[in-house]
C-alpha cells in the first residue's frame, strides 16, 4: 500500500537560488561533457568510491573517467602560452584530452616571466607575471581564458587554486573562488580545486579551510569539489570519518611514477602513497588524481616504463580520473613539450609522448545525453543494484520504485527545505522555483545525493 508522505519545510523556499538555464557558451563539438553531464561523486555496489555522470547516474557500469593534461604554473610564458584558446583546442585535437587543469598561482611569486610572452623584459615589475596575491587581473584573464576554451571544446576543466599554503590565504580563495562559481558555475564542465598540495598541514587544518571555501561555491553552483591533503596530497584516507561537509566532494592524488609506489610499502617501510588512496576508495571516497607525472617527484627524470604502466594499470582499475603534469615546455622531464612547440603545433618530450599513448584510448567520439537537459527527459536520481528501489526525476515529478525511502531536498546553499518520508510511488515537487536542487536518498543506513533541476 503507497504511504501518504509527511512533508516538513524547514525553510523558507525564497531562499532558493534559480540557475538560468540557457547557456551562455555553446561548444562547438560534442564532447565528453555533453555525453556524461555533471560529474558527481559516488560508491559502486562494493562501497568504493568513485566519480560518475549526471546523465546515467550513480550506477554500476556508469563510472566516469576522464583523462587528460594539468597546465604548468600560472608564471612563465613557456607555461603560459598555452593557456589560451589556441592551446587548449589544440591539446584536444592533437592529444584527445578530456579535462585539462589550469594550476594558477596564487601568491606574490615572481619567476621573472613576462605578460606579453618575451624571454626578458627587465627590471618593470608590472611587465612580469605574478600570482594572485599580486595580479589577481592577470591571473583570473588566463583562468576564465582557459575555462572557456574548455567550455568551447566541450572538456572538462578544472579551477586549481595552485598553493602549498591555501589554509593561510583564506581571504583571496574565498574572493576567487566566489566570482569563479559566480561566473562559471553553472557550466557542468567545471570542477573547483580548492588547495593544490598541503605539505606538513594537518587534515584538521584543511578540512577547516575547504569547509570556509566549499559554501561560497555552493551558494552558486553544485558542480564536483578537489579537497587536498597531507603530504603532497598522498594521504587522501585520513579524510576517512572525517569527511569534508557537503554534497559531491572528492578527495585528490598526486604521483610521480618514478619516486612512488601503487601498493605495499615503500623502501623506507611506510605504506606505498597508492596504498593510503586504495584505502580512501575502499571506505568509499571518491578520489581524482588532479595531477600525477611521468618521472621524479620533483619534475626531472626520464619516464620509467614499467613503473608509469604499473601506475596505470592500478588507476584503471579504479577508474580513476587524472590530469598529467605537465602541459608545458618547461626544461624538465615531465614536460609534455619540446621547446620548438607552439600553442597551435605540439612536438612531444619522452613524457609527451608516452601520456600521448594513454591518452590514445579515450572515445574519438561522443553522443550527447538522451536527457539534453530538455525538459520532459527523465533524469536517473538514483540506481544501485544491492537496494530495493530507484529514483527517478521527469518534469516536476519525483518518482519512486520500490520500498518506501526518505528523501531530504536541499538547495544549492546546502539548506535543508523539505524531509519527505516512506515515499513510493510519485510525488509532486511543482512547489519549488525553477532552479537546480540535491535530492538526498536515504533507506536504512544506505545514502545517495543527486541533482535534478525543475524548469
Amino acid at each position: 500500500m503507497k504511504k501518504t508522505p509527511k512533508i516538513a519545510f524547514l525553510s523558507s523556499l525564497a531562499l532558493c537560488t534559480s540557475l538560468a538555464v540557457a547557456q551562455d557558451i555553446t561548444p562547438t563539438r560534442v564532447g565528453p561533457v555533453s555525453q556524461y553531464g555533471q560529474l558527481v561523486t559516488g560508491k559502486n555496489s562494493q562501497g568504493k568510491g568513485r566519480i560518475y555522470g549526471s546523465c546515467e547516474g550513480v550506477k554500476d557500469g556508469a563510472e566516469v573517467q576522464v583523462r587528460g593534461m594539468s597546465l604548468y604554473w600560472s608564471l612563465l610564458p613557456k607555461a603560459t602560452e598555452f593557456w589560451t584558446s589556441e592551446g587548449i583546442s589544440t591539446m584536444v585535437r592533437d592529444m584527445n584530452i578530456q579535462v585539462v587543469r589550469a594550476a594558477m598561482a596564487t601568491t606574490t611569486d615572481d619567476w621573472w616571466g613576462c605578460k606579453d610572452g618575451s624571454e626578458s623584459c627587465g627590471d618593470d615589475k608590472s611587465k612580469h607575471i605574478t600570482g594572485y596575491a599580486s595580479d589577481p587581473e592577470f591571473q583570473t584573464s588566463l583562468m576564465n581564458t582557459v575555462v572557456q576554451a574548455a567550455i568551447e571544446n566541450d572538456i572538462y576543466v578544472i579551477i586549481d587554486w595552485h598553493s602549498h599554503q591555501a589554509h593561510s590565504e583564506v581571504d583571496n580563495a574565498t574572493k576567487f573562488f566566489t566570482e569563479m562559481a559566480q561566473k562559471w558555475g553553472k557550466y557542468d564542465n567545471v570542477i573547483f580545486e580548492l588547495y593544490n598540495e598541503p605539505i606538513s598541514t594537518s587534515w584538521s587544518e584543511i578540512k577547516t579551510y575547504a569547509e570556509k571555501i566549499v559554501p561560497v561555491i555552493r551558494q552558486h553552483s553544485d558542480n564536483l569539489i578537489l579537497v587536498g591533503n597531507r603530504q603532497y596530497d598522498q594521504n587522501p584516507q585520513e579524510a576517512i570519518g572525517n569527511t569534508v561537509s557537503g554534497e559531491n566532494i572528492a578527495y585528490t592524488f598526486h604521483y610521480y611514477a618514478n619516486s612512488h609506489c601503487w601498493s605495499g610499502q615503500t623502501s623506507w617501510g611506510s605504506a606505498c602513497e597508492g596504498a593510503n588512496a586504495q584505502q580512501a576508495i575502499d571506505a568509499g571516497l571518491s578520489v581524482f588524481v588532479s595531477e600525477w607525472g611521468t618521472g621524479n617527484a620533483d619534475g626531472g627524470g626520464e619516464p620509467d616504463q614499467s613503473k608509469n604502466t604499473g601506475w596505470q594499470n592500478w588507476i584503471d582499475g579504479n577508474k580513476l580520473s587524472w590530469a598529467n603534469w605537465s602541459a608545458s615546455k618547461i626544461s624538465e622531464g615531465t614536460a609534455a613539450f619540446q621547446g620548438s612547440s607552439s600553442k597551435t603545433s605540439l612536438q612531444y618530450t619522452t613524457s609527451g609522448n608516452m601520456v600521448k599513448g594513454y591518452l590514445a584510448s579515450n572515445p574519438t567520439s561522443y553522443t550527447k545525453c538522451a536527457n539534453g537537459g530538455e525538459s520532459g527527459g527523465e533524469t536517473p536520481i538514483f540506481a544501485k543494484t544491492d537496494l530495493n528501489y530507484n529514483v527517478t526525476f521527469a518534469g516536476k515529478t519525483l518518482h519512486i520504485a520500490g520500498a518506501p525511502a526518505t528523501v531530504e531536498i536541499y538547495n544549492l546553499q546546502g539548506n535543508r527545505l523539505m524531509v519527505l518520508e516512506n515515499v513510493s510511488g510519485s510525488l509532486s515537487l511543482a512547489s519549488l522555483p525553477a532552479g537546480k536542487y540535491f535530492a538526498r536518498i536515504i533507506k536504512d543506513s544506505s545514502k545517495m545525493t543527486r541533482v535534478f533541476q525543475i524548469k
